[in-house]
């Protein structure tokens, strides 16, 4: 089963560059980084997307002695993205930091990680995990929507993240941290010094989201038991975020309607068990319906990101979604 037991090893805003390459990936880095003897790196497949995802077979020196493990890199290793969307590497060191700063504390499946770094040179985000492929793990496929069931065990696992950090300060979490390594300090003093930041919603400061929690970012275990990857864009959110989101896009059109309530209340009671606040679904049921509007982002995703099959797959669902709770209507303040 995927663990985040652990300190991870890496450095934040090192000062040495980290890869920008496939090619750089050498057996002097991993030797570096997890210090132990590498002695050969055989890549197995490059899987480009918004990060590129490297699976690569490291052999060991012990001795006189070889082992072997699978181990997949992600990182920005496509120069194409890193000619056209240079922003993006803002969300690879912030799954970097994710990984540092916050895995540890929650009581989720996560991916074993065996490395976690970014640097002040190329700004890079590198994370250094377990081949869940080569494990037998599969992944989430956006064309095709999920059971009720296997969705209700991931908005229970959301539920479980919610609640590990649900209403904790940014001191608590040292959440400021991580966004300092997104922000060159002068940045950090003009956005968010006391009398310059607007103020938050209430419900903004929640805790914290994946923020982008769709079935393309999961993985199931051999079991059939769902996790959630590509912590990218994490962030201090209302919990509704992720929820509305995972639902609206995990599941037809069809299900959506017919299980949407049942799917909220089966969050809302692991919520609850997990230490998080006692709900009811008339107490986050117009947030919900307004967070539904975020799945329209699909529909800005380019092809270096997604493809357009996936792409249409997810626009559809959503956009139904949004038609069905009157999202719009209500992010423009009127009563429906």
């Amino acid at each position: 089963m995927a663990s985040n037991a652990g300190k991870v090893n890496g450095v934040i805003r090192s000062n040495e560059p980290l890869p920008l390459t496939v090619d750089q990936l050498t057996k002097q880095w991993f030797t570096q980084i997890l210090k132990k003897s590498v002695k050969d790196v055989e890549v197995i497949e490059i899987i480009q997307g918004t990060a590129s995802k490297v699976l690569i077979k490291l052999t060991y020196q012990n001795g006189t002695d070889c082992s072997a493990t699978n181990v997949c890199v992600k990182g920005g290793f496509n120069p194409d993205v890193r000619e056209s969307l240079p922003f993006l590497y803002a969300i690879y060191r912030l799954e970097a930091e994710f990984y540092c700063y916050l895995a540890p504390k929650l009581k989720i499946p996560l991916p074993p990680v065996l490395y976690a770094g970014t640097d002040t040179v190329n700004g890079q985000g590198i994370v250094v995990m377990a081949d869940l492929k080569a494990q037998g793990y599969t992944f989430g496929n956006p064309l095709e929507a999920w059971t009720v069931e296997r969705a209700r065990m991931s908005v229970e696992q959301l539920a479980t993240l919610h609640a590990s950090t649900w209403g904790e300060t940014g001191e608590a979490m040292s959440i400021k941290d991580a966004i300092l390594g997104l922000l060159a300090p002068d940045e950090w003093d003009k956005r968010f010094a006391p009398d310059a930041k607007p103020p938050v919603p209430e419900i903004q400061n929640e805790g914290i989201v994946h923020g982008d929690a769709h079935i393309g970012n999961t993985f199931m275990s051999p079991a059939g038991e769902p996790g959630f990857l590509d912590w990218q864009v994490t962030q201090s959110a209302s919990a509704m975020h992720d929820v509305a989101y995972f639902i609206g896009g995990a599941l037809s059109i069809q299900d959506r309607r017919a299980h949407e309530k049942d799917l909220l209340q089966s969050y809302l009671d692991a919520l609850k068990l997990a230490g998080g606040p006692e709900l009811e679904i008339r107490d986050v049921w117009e947030e919900y319906r307004r967070q539904t509007f975020h799945g329209f982002a699909w529909a800005l995703a380019g092809p270096l990101m997604q493809s357009r099959e996936i792409v249409d797959a997810m626009v559809k669902r959503h956009c139904a979604a949004i038609v069905d709770h009157k999202s719009i209507e209500l992010l423009e303040g009127h009563e429906v």
